[in-house]
């Protein structure tokens, strides 16, 4: 297998004075050691973002285990160039993404790597997601066999601990309902670089329908002891223990992003949430609202409005009890479902009066055809309209590229609808 690395392509990857500055001293040192400068004496950075160009999926979008399994195959070929590459790309690529549904799975993992020599590069994991967690003290009333593929708490730390300082997102999925041992909080708190954390439910119930209802207290200490997070995502229910405050969030981290299914969140606990966590919040993503009526959540709205800087729902539906309430520093909103450019039209003034600099839209969304489209509905501030989940190749409509290319607004199409890229 052979890699061909044209030098024109470097200036994408890298300052063109800085490779200049780098490949003059290196050449220089080789020169001086008699030996040929190697691909991999290149910095780390750029040796980084050259295989990252090498083994990202052409679809750049999808669930993050999904993308890594294209990517773990496209490792696998790139290691067999030489045991050089092997050992580079098993410490910095291979176990990026890991993603357990069982226990046998993850034993063995844990056994793996617990084989391998300490001389040998140690794997990284910044992305770790576990499903068909049970971490209860009595088991579901189901099968033995089903019990012991379930993941509990022991298999859990022993992850946590083998990861400890590169876990950046931590992705759990419990069976029925949401607990964690005091010891697992910990271990959790250990995590040195943790920056997001997603609590959802597994995709296989036990089938036990006398399970428990998660505990206030078990939420608010997983909250006090990830003290680095930036991001939470909840898709299960959870509650805090007491009638919150600004002055409860003194234990509570900086999270400045926090995206909720509303039909999994009681309405009064996402109030307690929002109010504990409004210091540092500075975009609220909805999604998953069902037929919950929008007006249980205008408290929520009414706690946020001053200080929310992103928006992001599934419906413009959602947005019409709210906007009359003025979002002052609101710069970017986004609408993951259906579209309707009516919507807009309906409510001009009001948009008008809002800070906009960015708005996105899902691209196959738009409900019906955009014959009342204007970016004059918006105020002069805004300068990026997005297209997300795009696919490659994608170009917006015509009445979509002439209001923005008249008005000097970008229109963009990625391929995601992550928040913090968006943000």
């Amino acid at each position: 297998m052979s890699i061909c690395l044209n030098p024109d392509d470097f200036t994408a990857i890298a300052h063109p004075g800085t490779l200049r500055s780098f490949f003059r001293g290196s050449l220089e040192e080789a020169c001086n050691q008699d030996r040929m400068l190697k691909f991999l004496d290149l910095p780390e950075e750029i040796i980084g973002r050259v295989f990252s160009h090498l083994i990202t999926p052409p679809l750049p979008w999808g669930h993050s285990a999904f993308r890594q399994t294209l990517v773990a195959c496209t490792i696998g070929r790139l290691r067999l160039v030489c045991r050089a590459w092997a050992d580079w790309l098993y410490e910095h690529h291979l176990y990026r993404v890991l993603s357990f549904e069982n226990a046998s799975r993850a034993l063995a993992f844990i056994d793996l790597l617990g084989r391998r020599s300490n001389m040998l590069p140690r794997a990284k994991c910044q992305y770790l997601e576990v499903d068909y967690l049970w971490t209860d003290e009595d088991p579901p009333q189901i099968s033995q066999l089903t019990q012991n593929e379930m993941i509990g708490s022991v298999i859990l730390e022993s992850l946590l601990g083998i990861f400890s300082d590169t876990i950046i997102t931590l992705d759990l999925k419990f069976v029925d309902f949401f607990t964690l041992p005091s010891q697992t909080i910990q271990a959790i708190g250990r995590l040195k670089n943790l920056q997001n954390l997603r609590l959802d439910i597994s995709q296989w119930p036990s089938g036990d329908s006398a399970f428990m209802e998660a505990h206030p207290a078990c939420f608010d200490s997983l909250l006090t002891a990830a003290r680095g997070l930036k991001s939470l995502q909840l898709a299960l229910p959870v509650s805090l223990p007491r009638q919150p405050d600004l002055t409860a969030a003194a234990g509570i981290p900086a999270i400045t992003h926090l995206k909720v299914d509303v039909d999994c969140v009681d309405p009064a606990a996402l109030l307690d949430i929002a109010i504990v966590l409004k210091p540092s919040l500075k975009s609220l993503s909805l999604g998953n609202c069902g037929e919950i009526d929008v007006k249980l959540l205008l408290p929520v709205f009414e706690t946020l409005n001053q200080t929310l800087q992103g928006l992001f729902v599934t419906s413009t539906s959602y947005l019409t009890p709210i906007l009359s309430l003025g979002f002052p520093n609101l710069r970017v909103l986004a609408i993951h479902g259906a579209f309707d450019s009516n919507f807009l039209r309906l409510n001009w003034t009001m948009f008008c009066q809002l800070s906009i600099e960015a708005f996105a839209i899902t691209y196959v969304k738009m409900k019906n055809s955009p014959e009342y489209f204007t970016l004059d509905m918006f105020s002069p501030l805004l300068k990026e309209w997005i297209f997300m989940k795009a696919p490659p190749g994608y170009s917006p409509p015509p009445i979509y590229l002439n209001a923005c290319e008249a008005r000097h607004v970008k229109c963009i199409s990625v391929g995601h609808e992550e928040v913090s890229l968006i943000m």
